[in-house]
């Protein structure tokens, strides 16, 4: 119930009150002004009042926010209640089962950007525009300077989806926004591996970095194909010297395998070997994280006149020397820990150019001599 008070000074003061307890006032220059909001407010507060259980479950920030806002509910004793985008991604990454890094990062992406946000406000727009940020530059500190591909995007995009898609199973939310964005998909089957030139001048690079360790590391990333997470998160005692294998509990597709590693990389691994349980490529001021070698890996890379090059463009060299040396494309996945062999089918050009350069050698000797 609303009533409106004349000031001394003119102006008009409006006090509204339901069950006699007081919920808020304002003071206009008219009257008109005056009974206008007020009857507005009254018209708020039925409707409010008037709303379920049911309702009340559904009801969005917006139409909060269009009934006078959260604190008007709040002083009407109608509880509503948000979930925010971080309770919600905290209750999906508890029952998350995967091992990819990448999308723990990305999911720390979306909540440096919509953290308290309720999950009901965020809109597929506020998600392009985010999106639109990242593309260019950095964003909250997550990316790099450089222009991303939408391939990128499209990944980045996924796991805000994963989050809301759940929120959507838990009927937190009655649908998924992030299904609306969308960035056509380059396709970039085909993967950048090393020249045996480019390879040497790597390693070479590599063997007179900083950082006394560099060699092997890359050296294992070319020869066994394994990850970066994979090759970080390796300990001594995983690492079999006499079958020549390593031993990785966790990796991305979530299945542990056995990683062969060729003899003359196990006689660069033993002038480290420890007897521990340390990483072997541990932090020497803490043994208990892996080390952080962008820096190296980056010096490396400029003076082997690679720029550009990914590290993990190194799985991508193995899986390639591997094919066009005759392993066949099951050998390969396996090697390499594919789960699907759609996966290993982007090498498989390199498989028909071998075969094909193969015949072309042989058949030329044998018929021309040369």
């Amino acid at each position: 119930m609303s009533t409106i008070r004349s000031m001394p000074n003119g102006k008009h003061r409006v006090d509204i009150r339901k069950n006699y307890k007081f919920i808020q006032s304002k003071t206009f220059s008219t009257k008109e002004e005056a009974s206008e909001w007020a009857e507005s407010i009254d018209n708020k507060i039925e409707e409010i009042l008037k709303l379920g259980p049911k309702k009340l479950k559904k009801i969005s920030p917006d139409k909060v926010d269009e009934l006078g806002g959260l604190d008007l509910f709040q002083k009407l004793g109608v509880q509503v209640e948000f979930i925010t985008f971080k309770v919600l991604a905290d209750k999906y990454m508890e029952q998350w089962t995967g091992k990819d890094e990448n999308f723990i990062r990305r999911v720390g992406f979306w909540l440096s950007e919509f953290h308290d946000t309720p999950v009901k406000s965020i809109k597929s727009i506020h998600i392009e525009k985010v999106l639109d940020r990242y593309s260019v530059g950095p964003v909250n500190g997550y990316g790099s300077t450089k222009k991303k591909t939408n391939n990128t995007l499209n990944r980045m995009k996924a796991a805000i989806s994963s989050v809301l898609a759940y929120g959507v199973d838990k009927r937190y939310l009655s649908k998924n926004v992030a299904k609306k964005v969308c960035y056509k998909a380059v396709d970039n089957k085909i993967e950048r591996y090393l020249s045996d030139k480019e390879r040497n001048n790597l390693l070479k690079a590599c063997s007179e970095s900083s950082w006394d360790k560099m060699y092997l590391l890359v050296l294992l990333g070319i020869t066994t194909g394994m990850r970066k997470s994979e090759l970080m998160k390796l300990r001594w005692p995983d690492i079999n010297f006499d079958k020549g294998l390593a031993g990785l509990a966790t990796t991305k597709n979530g299945s542990p395998r056995m990683n062969p590693i060729p003899l003359f990389v196990l006689d660069e691994m033993k002038k480290f070997r420890h007897i521990d349980d340390s990483y072997v490529f541990n932090n020497e001021k803490n043994p208990e994280k892996p080390y952080s070698f962008r820096d190296q890996w980056d010096k490396a890379r400029e003076k082997a006149g690679l720029i550009g090059f990914r590290f993990h463009d190194l799985r991508h060299t193995a899986a390639s020397y591997l094919v066009m040396n005759g392993a066949t494309l099951h050998e390969t996945a396996g090697i390499l820990g594919h789960k699907s062999m759609q996966t290993t089918q982007r090498y498989a050009h390199l498989s028909t150019d071998h075969k094909i350069k193969l015949s072309e050698r042989v058949m030329s000797s044998v018929f021309q001599g040369e």
